[in-house]
């Protein structure tokens, strides 16, 4: 990780954080809030895919997956849109689905790991752990306690952990490897 990507990934998590704490302390209108950052975060993350892809990507092996994840994230983006006008329920399970297959893809990148024998993946293991977890608990509280409340302060929660450990990582030292 060079130092621009260091300060990135320092900024990213300290304005996770702010978000989180923001989300966390106004719940009642916390449902517009992560609305309009989920909104404006997947058309701005599908409009540079989609950039990047006919900047570059498609040049390149594999170009296509670029493509097409910048469609499905602009999809997602006017899906979110469109979940103005339902109950915030909804929104609270898109989220949980979300945080439950982000949680699946870090454990899943973490077993990579390990079989490369990097020291990282018990870390990336348990992050993905904690993400099932907070998504299971969010799950569950929506569900049988029937307040809207609660999994938005465990969202806000889980985006304060997710803002600490983007800067626990851009200040951990990555192993360089040198091929003789």
């Amino acid at each position: 990780m060079n130092i621009y990507q260091r300060i990135k990934s320092f900024a990213a998590g300290v304005i996770l954080i702010i978000y989180g704490i923001l989300v966390m302390l106004v719940p009642e209108s916390g449902y517009m809030i992560l609305l309009l950052v989920l909104f404006l975060f997947l058309l701005f993350s599908g409009a540079k895919m989609l950039l990047y892809y006919f900047k570059m990507a498609r040049f390149m092996v594999g170009g296509k997956s670029v493509l097409f994840e910048g469609v499905i994230l602009l999809d997602a983006a006017i899906f979110t849109a469109t979940l103005t006008t339902l109950k915030p329920f909804y929104l609270i399970l898109y989220l949980v689905g979300a945080y439950a297959v982000a949680g699946v893809i870090a454990i899943l990148r973490s077993f990579e790991e390990k079989k490369c024998e990097s020291p990282a993946w018990k870390f990336k293991f348990a992050s993905g752990l904690l993400n099932i977890v907070i998504a299971a608990v969010a799950v569950i509280s929506g569900l049988f306690l029937k307040s809207a409340d609660i999994p938005v302060y465990i969202y806000g929660g889980g985006m304060i952990y997710s803002g600490i450990m983007r800067i626990i990582s851009g200040f951990r030292k990555t192993p360089s490897i040198y091929i003789q």
